[in-house]
């Protein structure tokens, strides 16, 4: 009786098929590992600190930019990354944050070395972040959008501008899913030292201090 039962609910309709950010959010630890709220230094918020981090490392490991700035607004919860690589190509910003299996990782001439999540780890940092906002600037033209739970909120125009080449990322992590999340300093700042440990030449500015 129960194996009908539950021959006769399993039909068309208990197929689900889920937008990329849904997945993301209804899955997280598929991505993240665990969530937290930021007393463990494995807890989700620093990871995806990493992951946007491990993008610009990657930049840097080929070739571009060795300075990466680190903002970190504590009452505000912001988090704000930027390199000076060579930015994302501007006709693709908004993809390569938010479309899985887009972004030049998957090609080994533009990255013949990578320590993020194959193109995965922005993608899941802006499915999991009230607030995202990408800008990539590249030979004197800029591009920026902002998202919301992975949902694209503004998506502007290519402008010119006079910013040295690279790209800008901020968010905030999302209360409904990491709760009353904190940021401890600690953890971060023996994160960044790993960071200039491992990668000879690199300089990281941490909220103005290197």
């Amino acid at each position: 009786m129960e194996e009908e039962i539950n021959r006769a609910n399993y039909n068309d309709e208990s197929i689900k098929s889920l937008k990329w950010n849904e997945h993301i959010r209804l899955r997280p630890g598929m991505y993240i590992g665990k969530l937290g709220d930021g007393a463990s230094p494995d807890d989700g918020i620093y990871i995806l600190i990493k992951e946007v981090i491990d993008n610009s490392i990657d930049e840097f490991s080929m070739g571009f930019g060795k300075n990466i700035d680190i903002d970190i607004d504590y009452e505000a919860k912001k988090i704000r990354v930027r390199d000076y690589g060579r930015g994302i190509p501007l006709g693709k910003v908004v993809d390569c944050v938010s479309k899985i299996n887009t972004g030049a990782k998957y090609d080994s001439l533009s990255f013949q070395k990578s320590v993020g999540m194959n193109g995965v780890g922005t993608k899941a940092v802006n499915a999991l972040s009230s607030y995202f906002y990408v800008q990539s600037i590249r030979d004197k033209k800029s591009k920026d959008a902002e998202f919301s739970k992975g949902e694209v909120v503004k998506d502007n125009k290519i402008e010119s501008s006079n910013l040295e080449d690279g790209t800008v990322i901020e968010f905030i992590p999302d209360g409904e899913l990491f709760g009353n999340y904190f940021f401890i300093d600690e953890y971060i700042e023996k994160m960044i030292w790993n960071y200039a440990y491992l990668n000879r030449g690199l300089i990281i500015t941490y909220n103005n201090k290197k």
